[in-house]
């Protein structure tokens, strides 16, 4: 396993409203888990996010929507986004997603802007 730390993008695409979860990313089945050790939103434009984590969600086998099996990491309550301006969520006390799981998104409530994505550094190993 390795310790050395990499950078996953994981772009959300169009804008994404709401408060429902969104599936970014899988952590591959066959390589062992992953553990965040810090993430950012980088957002294009005006938006709001009240209530951001970031959620590990449950493997699925041939297709499906994947469950929310824990959080992450956390954003400080309202993530106002614009050009150029950053926002850091906290680890959570079990940062960590085990192999085949996806890296996800949730809110309570708001709307993050299209060309909107979050930038983690992980390493191999929970």
């Amino acid at each position: 396993m390795s310790t050395l730390p990499f950078t996953i993008t994981l772009p959300f695409g169009a804008a994404f409203n709401g408060a429902t979860e969104l599936p970014l990313a899988s952590v591959g089945s066959g390589y062992g888990g992953i553990t965040v050790l810090e993430a950012w939103l980088h957002g294009p434009s005006a938006g709001t996010a009240v209530g951001g984590i970031l959620v590990s969600m449950s493997s699925v086998s041939t297709g499906g929507t994947p469950a929310i099996n824990g959080t992450v990491a956390t954003a400080a309550g309202t993530i106002v986004t614009a050009a150029g301006v950053v926002h850091k969520f906290t680890a959570s006390s079990t940062p960590s997603l085990d192999a085949g799981e996806f890296i996800g998104y949730d809110q309570a409530s708001g709307t993050i802007p299209a060309g909107t994505y979050i930038s983690v550094v992980a390493v191999r190993g929970l």
